[in-house]
């Protein structure tokens, strides 16, 4: 069972910047969006975590896994992988072909998997994709949508 998971948007709300934030801020994410989502994983322990957002492109893994807790940390096992930039343009949903190629890459192409994303249409319609505002991030309402697609998937084996 995979999440794939954006981080603005998601666990860095776009409220956050209503006002200056400093340099030691921007590398958190919010703790009420954090503690949301991490208090679901604590119930699907065999869940994993895969980083899709820009952040991957920002800021090397060894940066993002401990903005999470330090139970939660070990679960977030990668980033998905940049896609050849001259294929690029062929995709219209760029963000669903790295999923796939991470799945690809790492033997489970028929695991169940689920995105977080504030931008559902990095995804074809029918995907599965909890959406969140971006303004809110990851809430209760995102919390119980996630807490719905584990125990569907979950249920399944």
């Amino acid at each position: 069972m995979w999440i794939f998971l954006d981080i603005d948007g998601v666990l860095v709300p776009e409220s956050k910047f209503d006002k200056p934030v400093s340099k030691e801020d921007y590398l958190k994410f919010d703790p009420t969006c954090l503690a949301e989502f991490e208090t679901v994983l604590r119930l699907f322990v065999e869940a994993r975590v895969v980083i899709t957002s820009s952040w991957r492109e920002l800021f090397p893994f060894e940066i993002i896994r401990p903005l999470f807790s330090s139970d939660i940390a070990p679960r977030v096992v990668g980033v998905t992988p940049f896609l050849e930039p001259k294929m690029v343009h062929q995709f219209n949903f760029l963000r669903h072909q790295e999923v796939l190629e991470y799945l690809r890459q790492n033997q489970v192409t028929d695991a169940n998997w689920v995105a977080v994303d504030d931008i559902p249409e990095h995804y074809p319609p029918g995907t599965s994709v909890i959406a969140t505002d971006a303004y809110f991030g990851f809430n209760q309402d995102s919390a119980r949508q996630l807490m719905e697609y584990l125990t569907v998937f979950q249920a399944h084996h």
